[in-house]
């Protein structure tokens, strides 16, 4: 009863211009409508096919993203730091954890299309990402410092 609700509200936002103001065709902002009034899943099985429509709907909108707040690295970087961001979770094995980052997840998404958030928030989180990212790397060896210089630690 509530998802209809929620579709039907949706659509005749749509239809005014309001909801997908971030994506050309607002099917992903009545998408993320939609999966938002999904109630919990119970199952592992279920929230599978959630998690996956979710990181769709984000690789999906890198380019508008891109365009609409000037996030500086190129597109392919930005989806490998966010298949990077849904792998780092991917060992959850708690429901209720799973189905609570997937309604942050949707809600994350909701505010970046409809431009709730300001630059300086989407930028900075890239920019935590790649740091983060690089900080995974190998730690450097000795001949890694030598090389570069730097002298033997201790």
């Amino acid at each position: 009863m509530r998802s209809s609700r929620v579709l039907r509200t949706a659509s005749r936002s749509m239809s005014s211009g309001f909801v997908g103001v971030g994506s050309s065709t607002g099917q992903i902002a009545l998408r993320n409508a939609q999966q938002k009034s999904v109630t919990f899943s119970t199952s592992l099985t279920e929230t599978a096919p959630r998690v996956l429509s979710l990181q769709r709907d984000f690789l999906r909108s890198v380019a508008w993203i891109k365009r609409a707040y000037g996030v500086q690295l190129p597109e392919s970087e930005m989806r490998s730091l966010l298949t990077q961001a849904f792998r780092a979770k991917k060992n959850t094995a708690e429901i209720h954890t799973i189905n609570r980052l997937i309604v942050q997840g949707r809600m994350e998404l909701e505010e970046t299309l409809m431009l709730w958030k300001g630059p300086s928030h989407v930028n900075n989180w890239f920019e935590a990402a790649t740091a983060s990212k690089t900080k995974d790397a190998k730690p450097a060896t000795f001949l890694d410092n030598f090389f570069a210089g730097k002298p033997a630690a201790k």
